[in-house]
C-alpha cells in the first residue's frame, strides 16, 4: 500500500512535469515525462509479475529509442526515424493480440460487419492521408506517415476484432491501449498539422499516462478460454 502511494505521487509528479513542460514550452521535460510513465507504469504492477514477453520489450524499446531520439527532433531526419520506429513499434502488440483470438468463432453476420467498417475506415484513412499532403513536402515524409497510419489503422482494427472475439479483461486492456496510442497521435498531429492549444497537448499527455497503465495490465492479464462459438 505504501509503495503504491509513492507510485501515485510519482505519477503525479510526472503529469505536473508534462504539463509546465507545456506551458513553459520545455519540450525535453514533456518528453522525459512520457519516458518515466512507462517506468512508474512497470513499478506499480511490479509486485504481480516478474516477467515479460519478447512482443512487450520489443515494443518499449522501440518506442522509449522514439522518445530519446524525439530530443534531437530539431532535425529533419529524426523525425521521420520517429514515426518509423512508432509505426513498427505498433507490430508487436498486432501479433501479441492475434494469438489470443480466431476469425472462425465469427458468425457470418459479424465478418460483414467487420469488413465494412475495414472498408470505411480505410476509405476515411486514405481521405486523411490525401489532405495532409498538402502539409507534407517530399515522398519519403509522405511514405513514412501513410505506413505510420496504415500500421495505426491496423492496430485500431485488430484490437476491435480481438474484444469482439473474446470480450475478456485482457481484450478490454487491448483494446483500450489501441484507442489511447490512437487518441494520443491523433491529438499530437492536430498540433502539428493544424493548430496548437495547450488544452489538447495537456489532454494527449494524460491519454499518454493511460496508455503506458494499459500496456502493462495487458501483458500481464492472462487469456480466459474464447467465450464466442458463435456470435450472432
Amino acid at each position: 500500500m505504501q509503495f503504491r502511494i509513492i507510485d501515485s505521487i510519482g505519477f503525479l509528479a510526472l503529469l505536473l512535469a508534462s504539463i509546465y513542460a507545456l506551458f513553459a514550452n520545455i519540450f525535453w521535460l514533456d518528453i522525459m515525462s512520457h519516458i518515466g510513465y512507462f517506468i512508474f507504469a512497470f513499478l506499480w504492477f511490479i509486485h504481480k509479475r516478474k516477467f515479460y514477453n519478447f512482443y512487450f520489450y520489443m515494443f518499449l524499446g522501440l518506442t522509449l529509442i522514439s522518445y530519446c531520439i524525439g530530443l534531437l527532433s530539431t532535425f529533419w531526419v529524426f523525425g521521420e526515424l520517429i514515426l518509423l520506429l512508432q509505426a513498427i513499434s505498433y507490430l508487436p502488440l498486432i501479433m501479441e493480440a492475434t494469438k489470443h483470438f480466431r476469425l472462425k468463432n465469427m458468425s457470418y453476420i459479424m465478418l460483414l460487419y467487420l469488413f465494412s467498417i475495414i472498408g470505411l475506415n480505410t476509405y476515411l484513412l486514405l481521405l486523411h492521408i490525401n489532405e495532409m499532403k498538402t502539409y507534407i513536402s517530399g515522398d519519403i515524409t509522405t511514405t513514412v506517415y501513410t505506413f505510420y497510419y496504415l500500421n495505426l489503422g491496423a492496430l485500431g482494427f485488430t484490437a476491435m476484432v480481438y474484444y469482439l472475439n473474446s470480450f475478456s479483461k485482457k481484450s478490454m486492456f487491448f483494446i483500450s491501449l489501441a484507442i489511447s496510442i490512437i487518441f494520443a497521435n491523433v491529438l499530437r498531429d492536430m498540433g502539428v498539422f493544424y493548430f496548437k492549444d495547450i488544452s489538447v497537448e495537456i489532454s494527449e499527455s494524460i491519454i499518454r499516462m493511460g496508455s503506458a497503465l494499459f500496456l502493462v495490465l495487458f501483458f500481464i492479464t492472462s487469456e480466459k478460454s474464447l467465450k464466442l462459438d458463435d456470435f450472432t
